[in-house]
């Protein structure tokens, strides 16, 4: 029996997905809300690290054409991260907003993903920790 590379190819398993209940920081109590992520194997994700190497290879050529030096903003730290976070998830299912009777589900987009990311940090770090746990994927 050796290696079957079938059944070990992250990249595909990691493209197909793993879904995970948000956790409340802290308690760990479950949430009953769940996001279905890509791995950071997946094809999606690869392509997104090496877009973004690219955009930062380039700016750094241009920073020095002119004579700098290019140096990353906590803001765009935050967007890239946040931008890293939106292309690992899938889907959703169960985030709601609202009180009393207005109390509805959130319909997953790109931009209610990078909306909702933005404003609870501590979703967005569950979706890059489950993401990145290649045991998640096997």
């Amino acid at each position: 029996m050796g290696l079957n590379l079938t059944k070990t190819n992250l990249a595909e398993k990691a493209e197909a997905g793993y879904e995970f209940e948000v956790l409340m920081p802290g308690t760990n109590e479950p949430l009953g809300a769940f996001i279905k992520v890509r791995g950071k194997e997946s094809k999606a994700v690869v392509a997104y690290a090496r877009r973004k190497f690219n955009e930062m290879q380039l700016r750094e050529k241009e920073a020095r054409r002119k004579g700098k030096e290019y140096e990353m903003t906590l803001d765009e730290i935050e967007d890239n991260t946040i931008e890293n976070a939106v292309t690992r998830i899938i889907s959703w299912r169960g985030i709601e907003e609202g009180e009393g009777k207005a109390v509805a589900e959130v319909p997953f987009t790109k931009e209610n993903a990078e909306r909702i990311l933005r404003e609870y940090p501590w979703i967005r770090e569950q979706v890059l920790e489950q993401s990145s746990d290649l045991l998640n994927f096997l």
